[in-house]
């Protein structure tokens, strides 16, 4: 074959691919996204994940059937266990770099990848948990670039600036033989700053709040914690499934906090 030959078929290809991803949903596969956006609303994690990946049989290439795919296995893999849990998380991972590759100017796709490998790292050993870091911010920044409403991204990127800034000492040695050093700029700081974002964009998301009462919390700004801990606790728990749950949580930092 010759190279402009290879050069033509790969390039049909891609176009093929891109089309595919781009274009209306077969009717079947609109069913199956709605049934499973339903049940991914009501922490139905499995059934929204079979659903969409009857989806995916149908169209692989889909940009909106595979950064779905990689929330509800991410959804899942926070409730799996040990070996179930791994492939779960790395199956999300999977599924959110190919979003990525279909359609990389789409934020949902940079968001997920950088959800998914959150969840990978905190399983993962000191050294690659690290190696990992840059990667989420990098995802966290580019998803936050190509569309600044997107909660998710600002939550992800201020629970990444808290996590960094609070390195321990064996971790940024770990840091500084892994990777050079710890990644730059991480501050509690900015954590509070992108947690205000997603707040001011989803007033009425509980993890949110609470997210942003703990940060405070480590940073001994014991009135801002209770105030934001208390609004985490009054909300009504419709913004997410797991929303019991964290304010549960935030019931109990908020006893903390008046026991400081």
């Amino acid at each position: 074959m010759s190279a402009r030959g290879g050069l033509t078929r790969w390039s049909l290809r891609l176009a093929l691919a891109a089309a595919c991803a781009t274009a209306p949903a077969a009717p079947a596969a609109a069913d199956d996204l709605s049934r499973g956006d339903a049940a991914l609303a009501a922490g139905r994690w499995a059934e929204a994940l079979a659903a969409y990946e009857t989806a995916y049989r149908a169209q692989p290439t889909r940009f909106d059937v595979l950064w779905r795919m990689a929330r509800a296995e991410s959804e899942l893999g926070e409730d799996a266990k040990g070996e179930e849990q791994r492939r779960l998380v790395s199956s999300a991972v999977e599924h959110a770099r190919a979003a990525v590759r279909v359609a990389p100017d789409s934020a949902l796709g940079h968001v997920w990848l950088a959800v998914a490998l959150g969840r990978q790292a905190l399983k993962e050993g000191p050294r690659t948990r690290l190696a990992l870091a840059r990667e989420i911010k990098s995802e966290a920044d580019r998803a936050i670039e190509l569309d600044a409403r997107l909660a998710r991204a600002f939550h992800v990127r201020g629970a990444w600036h808290r996590k960094i800034a609070g390195l321990s000492a064996i971790e940024r040695m770990a840091a500084h033989a892994v990777l050079g050093g710890v990644p730059k700029g991480a501050s509690m700081e900015h954590a509070v700053e992108d947690f205000r974002r997603a707040v001011a964009l989803e007033p009425d998301y509980v993890n949110h709040r609470l997210e942003l009462g703990r940060t405070y919390l480590e940073m001994k700004r014991y009135d801002e914690a209770r105030a934001e801990l208390e609004r985490a606790i009054a909300l009504p728990p419709t913004s997410h499934p797991r929303d019991p749950q964290r304010q549960e949580e935030a019931r109990r930092l908020l006893a903390r906090v008046r026991k400081g």
